[in-house]
This record gives C-alpha cells, sequence and structure tokens, in this order.
C-alpha cells in the first residue's frame, strides 16, 4: 500500500524558447522534471494523481483511508485540509463498507491547482441517497453522511461504473 503513496517529485512549466539542452525545444506546455538547482516550484501542475489504492471493505477501512490522505495532503504541502478532507473521505468510505457490501472498496486522491479531488469504488451500482431533511448530524454513525459531505465539500457526485460505481467529492484548496 505504502508503495502507491510514493512522493512524486515536483513539477515546473518550462517557458517557450528557453533552453532545454540537447533535445530540443519542446511545447510551451510540456511539465518537466523540477530541477533543485533551479527556481523554486510555485504552483503544481495541472492534476497530480494518485493510483488507487484497495482496502478491504471493514470496519478499519475509513481510518486507513485517513491514513493515506493525511500522507497524501502532508507531500502536495496541504495538511491543513485533513480535518475536512478525512472527514469527507472517512464518511464515503464508511458509505462504500456499510451500504456496497463488496470484499473491497477502491479509494483515488488526485490534485488540482485549486481541489483536492477524493473518490471511493466500490462494486454496487445504486447511488447514495442524500437525505435533505434535518440539520447536519454532529456524529460519524448517523444515516446522514452525505449532508455533511455536502455541507464540506465545493461539489460531489457519483459516476456508474460497468462492475459498480464511484462517488466522488472536491474540496477547493
Amino acid at each position: 500500500m505504502g508503495d502507491n503513496l510514493a512522493a512524486r517529485p515536483p513539477f515546473r512549466r518550462v517557458a517557450p524558447g528557453a533552453d532545454r539542452g540537447a533535445g530540443g525545444a519542446s511545447p510551451p506546455d510540456t511539465l518537466h522534471t523540477h530541477d533543485p538547482a533551479a527556481e523554486p516550484v510555485t504552483a503544481p501542475p495541472a492534476t497530480v494523481l494518485l493510483g488507487e489504492v484497495f482496502l478491504p471493505a471493514d470496519d478499519l477501512a475509513p481510518a486507513q483511508a485517513r491514513r493515506i490522505l493525511a500522507s497524501t495532503l502532508d507531500v502536495w504541502g496541504l495538511g491543513y485540509l485533513l480535518d475536512t478532507a478525512g472527514i469527507v473521505l472517512a464518511e464515503l468510505v464508511s458509505n462504500a463498507v456499510r451500504h456496497a457490501g463488496g470484499r473491497r472498496v477502491g479509494v483515488m486522491l488526485s490534485r488540482r491547482l485549486t481541489l483536492v479531488h477524493m473518490s471511493v469504488r466500490d462494486g454496487s451500482r445504486t447511488p447514495p441517497c442524500l437525505v435533505l431533511t434535518g440539520r447536519v448530524p454532529d456524529t460519524t454513525g448517523s444515516t446522514r453522511g452525505l449532508q455533511v459531505v455536502s455541507a464540506l465539500t465545493y461539489r460531489w457526485g457519483t459516476e456508474l461504473l460497468p462492475g459498480g460505481k464511484r462517488v466522488w467529492a472536491e474540496i477547493a484548496v
């Protein structure tokens, strides 16, 4: 599992016409591995994607997903998002474990310039149900977890897949 979380080298955009050595010029939007001796990186690439991590669909899965998220956010320099993102990811994983009935769930994390994207894949094609009545619950044991997800995220949704579904959520950086 740790191999999926290996830190990626930072990237930088290469300005058009900049010296690229013997390899010649590359398109202006090409991302190149950052040379530590060069100028500091000020912005991440448009998307940094980790592979999908599969977790056993049991009561320990939400805590495992949160640990993976904490490590990933630290690598991305976004540790300050852990409280909010951790609640959201734990809720998505809990829902997959509780309602999908499979043996494992897949967790994917990606970062865009202004968003952290989290998704959880399971083997059920039944879409989640957002309960709109009552106030947002204070406990994780409630049945209104998607209210919490909806309240804490920029947006969230569901993608039906051939072998199940992916429920995703995005948090603004």
